[in-house]
């Protein structure tokens, strides 16, 4: 019988518990503390690879300064002598538990009350985890990184991936990490955010309760499509879809937010949703004069016609996310046209698909107001300031405010800035909400 392997004359191995691309993860007993800990092994053969040091380094630092029951202690990291060569360790606290990968894998469903709770458990998580200054990103959930314990609480394991989101003045840049399918398109060009995260275990909680992988309802349009059969609460479709909004200021902007979506104790939502219509700011004797009935007859209508006209001057397309027009006074020009080349180029194709997929989401957002929506009259309360959805193209989110049947009522809605920078607060501009 093989005697098992120990690390530094201290840490015996049991088994491997996985794998990745620079090291693999070891469940070993600690002999002096008589404890079994995870031990995260950096690969010899990747050892000279700077990225995989940054990523361990990271990950030992980031987990050292954390305190929370859903996020294995760091006990220690040291060198020492693997296979024959010099590698890097990072000792961790085991958490005892199964991964939801397995539970997909094997078909066992949680019932409707476990999968609410766990997500309400697994979103105050991330809200610790943002909460932190600076705030940390995970950048990497997914099933097998969702460990659910003996006593029904969620643990976040793997810290490879995880960033602090502002970056020290030496940082070269942002590395692109993720699993495909759980990833959201701004992560892929190093553009992370507190609501990636959200659209990750988003992602996960999709796989878990329907036992489908995520891409398996990616529509034509780039959005994860959640079904209307969606097994348990119908609170969960509901918080899951905004989760998983291709756009991330359509998402939840805090696990908070998302959280107390779910418990039903977020303040509640406004009785209309608005989406905003005008291309230009109106005057309030312009706004009077285009009564509902010049464009917005009976519902619903047929988007033909003027109302077609109007339509796409509302919503902006792939090319117009790239605001050639403001920046170079015209249409699309050659230099523009190359430029599109190379970063689609470069970004492997991955370009020319993220701004698909938000002129594609805007394009369908609209569609129900301008069929079925009622017009009114808005305020500007202000300009937000610009929402990078990657390779320097950016959006106004544009607030605003009206009234309606003695109720006033706020949105949000984000705006070309070739449009939203003619406008400044207290400027009148049409809205369709839909009662």
């Amino acid at each position: 019988m093989t005697a098992p392997a120990v690390i530094a004359d201290r840490y015996e191995v049991i088994r491997t518990l996985g794998s990745g691309a620079f090291g693999h993860t070891l469940l070993a007993r600690d002999r002096q503390l008589g404890r079994e800990v995870a031990v995260k092994v950096l690969q010899p053969r990747a050892a000279s690879n700077w990225k995989a040091f940054a990523l361990f380094e990271r990950e030992a630092s980031v987990l050292r300064d954390l305190r929370h029951p859903g996020v294995p202690a760091v006990h220690t990291t040291f060198r020492a002598q693997w296979d024959g060569t010099e590698a890097a360790f990072l000792v961790m606290e085991y958490i005892e538990g199964t991964p939801l990968a397995t539970l997909i894998a094997e078909n066992r469903h949680l019932d409707s009350a476990e999968v609410l709770q766990l997500l309400v458990d697994a979103l105050s998580l991330l809200e610790y985890l943002h909460s932190r200054v600076p705030p940390i990103l995970h950048r990497d959930i997914k099933p097998a990184n969702l460990i659910l314990r003996p006593d029904g609480t969620p643990a976040l394991v793997d810290f490879g991936a995880v960033r602090n989101v502002f970056r020290a003045e030496d940082d070269p840049g942002s590395t692109v990490v993720g699993t495909y399918g759980y990833m959201p398109y701004e992560q892929y060009m190093g553009q992370a955010s507190a609501s990636s995260d959200l659209f990750s275990l988003g992602a996960t909680f999709l796989h878990l309760v329907t036992g489908r992988a995520p891409a398996q309802f990616m529509s034509e349009a780039g959005r994860l499509e959640i079904p209307r059969s969606l097994p348990g609460d119908e609170r969960l479709r509901g918080v899951l879809t905004r989760m998983l909004a291709p756009v991330p200021g359509d998402r939840f902007q805090t696990a908070r937010d998302a959280r107390g979506a779910l418990l039903g104790t977020a303040a509640p939502p406004p009785a209309a949703r608005t989406g905003t219509v005008s291309p230009a700011p109106l005057t309030a004797s312009t706004a009077a004069a285009l009564a509902p009935a010049d464009l917005f007859g009976p519902a619903p209508r047929v988007i033909d016609g003027p109302l077609k006209e109007r339509f796409n001057k509302v919503r902006y397309t792939a090319w117009d996310l790239l605001d050639y027009p403001n920046k170079r006074g015209g249409g699309l020009d050659l230099p523009g046209i190359l430029m599109l080349g190379f970063f689609s180029l470069i970004t492997v194709g991955v370009l020319p698909v993220v701004m698909a997929s938000s002129a594609r989401a805007r394009k369908r957002r609209l569609i129900p107001f301008f069929k079925e929506g009622v017009q009114a009259t808005a305020q500007v309360l202000d300009i937000l300031g610009d929402e990078d959805v990657g390779f320097g193209i950016k959006l106004k989110k544009v607030r605003y405010e009206f009234e309606v049947e003695g109720r006033r009522l706020r949105d949000t809605d984000q705006i070309l800035g070739s449009i939203a920078e003619r406008w400044v607060p207290g400027d009148p501009i049409q809205v369709l909400y839909l009662p």
